[in-house]
């Protein structure tokens, strides 16, 4: 049979939420001396880190913790004296009372505390109007919280909605003038097809070239000048090592002579090059040669924390991969800008797609390389990234 008694209230048990949380399991008998807060009567921390802002009135009998102080008033209602306990009249007074390595105020010091009493039936009156208002004051926090969001998002919100219009060409004019991307596309293929032949990548099996806009279901405005691709057209995707490939045993101290980088997640969430300590030896480097990256490469992060894009700055040590990360060489360096917000776009989009989904991992050739995209002359291109960064320059003043 339990203990029949009383709830013992501690400090933790008062949150700051105004509640008291008295299911902790812990009662102290009714024969015993413990300290007593009647029922209706205030309850305020008066010591720790708490001190000043905890506090609640109870509905019960309890007996209470040496960091709590009960207000047992006489002829003062106890409404109105919670209300006055959480003014910043009071509160300064408070703050301004602590003292010792606690902090705290003692029941000596709170006692000479000087506070407003107007006549009792003022103080009901008071007590009424606050209550009266209450629902307004509820109103008002949500309202302000929203608010406070919105403002924290907006100008997050703001970039994405401006580079979707950039990337559909809704950003800049298009200018009759400029060399239409359906040539720079033909120079792309010229590249990738020398590549092929000097053996250097290898032929998709699957790979088709969409240069003009067919599809009118989907890219009915097109705007005039640019073209439609696949992300397949426009760069070499390598997943990173699986398996044995790449463990712990291989990596190498920071110290050794010709040690090579590994590029890990962390690099591509934080976006930055130079942070990460695991390093593998020239030798190992030299038999993973296909999960090389270099400076203005793309990193990719595809397992777990999904769709951080990172295009690795001039001056990027060499390294590879390892095998939370995927790379993606541009065959044309004048469109790594433009591409940079083309796949963060695309990549953020199958991030918010993972979330309620099974994908776990981007798979490149499953995913990404099928992609359709719409590319936009290469003075476009400029244009729009010129644009872009005097808007978002603004945006981040």
């Amino acid at each position: 049979m339990g203990i029949v008694g009383r709830d013992f209230i501690a400090t933790k048990d008062v949150n700051f939420d105004r509640t008291i949380s008295y299911n902790n399991g812990v009662n102290i008998p009714y024969d015993s001396s413990f300290r007593i807060a009647p029922a209706g009567k205030v309850l305020l921390c008066i010591e720790g880190g708490s001190a000043g802002r905890k506090i609640a009135i109870t509905d019960r009998d309890v007996c209470f913790g040496n960091k709590l102080a009960c207000f047992d008033t006489i002829l003062i209602n106890d409404l109105y004296l919670y209300n006055i306990l959480q003014s910043n009249e009071f509160l300064a007074i408070f703050k301004s009372s602590i003292s010792g390595i606690i902090g705290g105020v003692s029941i000596n010091t709170l006692k000479d505390f000087i506070i407003p009493i107007p006549p009792f039936n003022e103080q009901e009156r008071i007590v009424n109007k606050i209550n009266s208002c209450e629902p307004l004051l509820k109103d008002y926090e949500l309202a302000e919280s929203k608010l406070t969001s919105l403002e924290s998002e907006f100008p997050e919100k703001l970039k994405k909605s401006i580079l979707q219009y950039a990337i559909e060409g809704k950003l800049v004019k298009q200018d009759p003038n400029d060399e239409p991307a359906s040539v720079l596309l033909e120079r792309i293929k010229i590249e990738k097809e020398k590549l092929i032949k000097e053996g250097k990548i290898k032929r998709d099996k699957n790979e088709s070239y969409i240069y003009q806009g067919d599809d009118k279901n989907y890219y009915e405005n097109l705007p005039s000048g640019w073209s439609i691709c696949t992300l397949n057209d426009v760069a070499i995707y390598k997943k990173g090592p699986f398996g044995s490939s790449l463990t712990k045993g291989m990596f190498v101290p920071e110290s050794t002579p010709n040690r090579v980088k590994v590029y890990e997640q962390k690099n591509a969430i934080q976006h930055n090059a130079n942070i990460g300590n695991y390093y593998i030896s020239q030798q190992k480097y030299n038999e993973m040669q296909s999960f090389k990256v270099n400076e203005l490469d793309f990193i990719v992060s595809c397992a777990g924390t999904i769709g951080e894009v990172f295009k690795l700055p001039y001056g990027s040590p060499i390294g590879i991969i390892n095998q939370a990360l995927m790379k993606a060489t541009l065959f044309d360096e004048e469109i790594s800008d433009y591409f940079e917000i083309v796949f963060y776009d695309i990549l953020h989009k199958l991030s918010e797609k993972s979330k309620g989904t099974a994908i776990k991992n981007i798979a490149p050739f499953e995913i990404l390389k099928p992609t359709l995209i719409m590319i936009p002359p290469l003075q476009e291109q400029k244009r729009i990234l010129k644009n872009l960064n005097f808007i978002n320059s603004l945006l981040d003043c």
